[in-house]
């Protein structure tokens, strides 16, 4: 029998394009655009904290429209395939199938699941994305990536999925803690040091010169709206010119190759962008080694962080080789190198032979430096 041999013709332009609203007191914003989804049944997806917080105004601002809440225990904890599953699962049950608009209504945790179900549940259907804290405003809202853990690592699994649009309320921010409003701007700091000397520079006014908290600054509504704004628009603009992260998009892990593995080296029990402050911290050090940032960056960087009353060196006790080990799970690791992005001085990224936006950094060179700066 002769080998038959043709081809699928699939070329396809997509319009994935949508709107990133910062404001105050959102909910009608969200209400309004839900009616564009007028045919669709509501999925509020969010955890157990955020329902009795932010699910009544959302109420109040639908109306008659009817909507279904799912909810899931808070914590990163629950970031998990078996929780999608359930999630799913519920849905199902209630009668919920490709007639379905998910709002991830939450914090980080909330909308890398609840985009993640979106983009599986009856193989894709539209989400919105409501971010409830800073470091899901920062980190998670735009971008369109969706993920959960592993106990490899964290992100492993998970889709490139756009969110039909992004509400940036400031007003979820006033409910936060001080440790949550902190591990936000670890996220905004990594922003500037990658983008934008002058944003640093108002973060550094803020926090090292007139010493201002956490507090402070989610009532500060030009600051507050400004870290909102700088944070998403940065993070578009290397989003719409690398959308699955070929290149230029894993400029904005700075900070994040360390970070998430300390993350799973302590257990979760650091939160994420205080993890992502050590990485930061640690990536400048490393960079400094190299030459990509001077001393007096560096301690520039160091001190904003601490200012802010963000950790930036590795914790006592941590064992090095599980940072090493959750490293090379790490997505963009390759045969056995770690695939590091770096910072060149302020407000810009270290661009490599062809213009690639990481470099390989050998196992045993990253190994021996964690060690150096292990306490």
């Amino acid at each position: 029998m002769d080998v038959t041999t043709f081809r699928v013709d699939l070329v396809r332009t997509v319009d994935e394009s949508y709107p990133v609203v910062v404001g105050r007191r959102l909910d009608e914003r969200i209400a309004q655009f839900l009616e564009r989804h007028r045919d669709r049944r509501i999925a509020v997806v969010t955890d157990s904290t955020v329902e009795s917080l932010a699910v009544p105004a959302l109420a109040a601002a639908l109306g008659d429209r009817a909507f279904d809440v799912f909810a899931f225990p808070a914590g990163e904890a629950s970031k998990t395939r078996a929780v999608k599953e359930r999630l799913e699962d519920a849905m199902i049950a209630r009668g919920f199938g490709r007639d379905s608009v998910v709002v991830a209504l939450g914090g980080g945790v909330v909308t890398d699941l609840a985009g993640f179900l979106a983009a599986t549940f009856t193989r894709g259907v539209p989400y919105v994305s409501a971010p409830t804290t800073l470091l899901a405003a920062a980190d998670a809202a735009v971008g369109g990536k969706t993920a959960v853990d592993t106990p490899a690592a964290t992100n492993l699994i998970g889709a490139f999925h756009q969110p039909s649009a992004v509400f940036v309320d400031l007003d979820r921010w006033l409910t936060l803690s001080d440790r949550h409003i902190r591990e936000g701007l670890g996220e905004t700091v990594k922003h500037a040091c990658l983008a934008d000397a002058a944003f640093f520079g108002a973060l550094e006014d803020a926090f090292v010169r007139q010493g201002m908290t956490p507090a402070q600054f989610v009532r500060d509504d030009a600051l507050a709206e400004l870290t909102a704004r700088r944070n998403c628009e940065i993070k578009r603009d290397f989003v719409v010119s690398d959308v699955h992260e070929g290149n230029r998009r894993m400029g904005l892990n700075l900070g994040h190759t360390i970070g998430r593995a300390l993350e799973t080296a302590m257990g979760y029990e650091m939160n994420h962008g205080e993890c992502v402050a050590v990485g930061l911290a640690l990536q400048a050090r490393l960079g400094e080694r190299h030459g990509y940032v001077g001393a007096a960056d560096v301690a520039r960087v160091e001190a904003l962080l601490r200012s802010i009353g963000l950790p930036y060196r590795l914790p006592a006790g941590v064992s090095v080789q599980a940072v090493m080990d959750a490293m090379l799970h790490d997505k963009k690791g390759r045969a056995g190198a770690i695939r590091f992005v770096f910072q060149k001085g302020i407000g810009g990224l270290v661009t490599f032979d062809g213009g690639a936006y990481a470099r390989p950094v050998d196992a045993a060179e990253m190994r021996d430096f964690l060690a150096s700066q292990a306490s």
